[in-house]
């Protein structure tokens, strides 16, 4: 597909988001198998909906302005998920395993507000109405979310370095 136009980018860009969170769904299930907190694992499983959710009203947006969306690769959620991938291979502790789930959670949610915040400012410029608004809702509850698994790392932090802290 030969990119030409403003609106040849932006639906492009809009495909990109769409497969970000295809790709982060696969990432999330990797992510819940593989974690020991069960509120750990709830977190993942709660952003697992959110991310099919954000997937609906991305492609709800393309219906909306009547385009199909391209068929593209997450290259940069597949490199998220192959460090996770290979930091499990290092068999570390479990809590470990769980901090750097949240870290690379963390990660992964601010990729996709960035992926977010440029797809959604290219439709208000080129005032893609049908769009906007889905884009706006799903922006706005990815900054909500992730600030609620920043907190939830910061906690699950400081509960990992209490031991070592008594034993000091």
């Amino acid at each position: 597909m030969a990119i030409d136009t403003a609106r040849d980018l932006f639906i492009y860009e809009l495909g990109v988001l769409a497969e970000m969170e295809t790709s982060g769904l696969r990432l999330l299930d990797f992510l819940a198998h593989r974690v020991n907190d069960n509120d750990l694992r709830q977190i993942v499983r709660n952003q697992q909906q959110d991310c099919a959710r954000w997937e609906e009203n991305i492609n709800g947006c393309a219906e909306a302005i009547g385009t199909a969306l391209a068929p593209t690769r997450s290259q940069i959620v597949d490199g998220i998920y192959g460090r996770f991938e290979a930091f499990v291979r290092t068999n570390s502790s479990s809590n470990m395993v769980d901090q750097f789930a949240v870290d690379t959670l963390i990660q992964f949610s601010y990729l996709t507000i960035a992926a977010h915040k440029t797809v959604f400012d290219r439709a208000v410029r080129m005032g893609e109405d049908q769009c906007v608004q889905c884009l706006y809702t799903n922006l706005v509850q990815k900054q909500e979310d992730v600030a609620k698994i920043e907190r939830y790392g910061h906690e699950l932090g400081m509960r990992l370095l209490a031991p070592v802290a008594r034993s000091a």
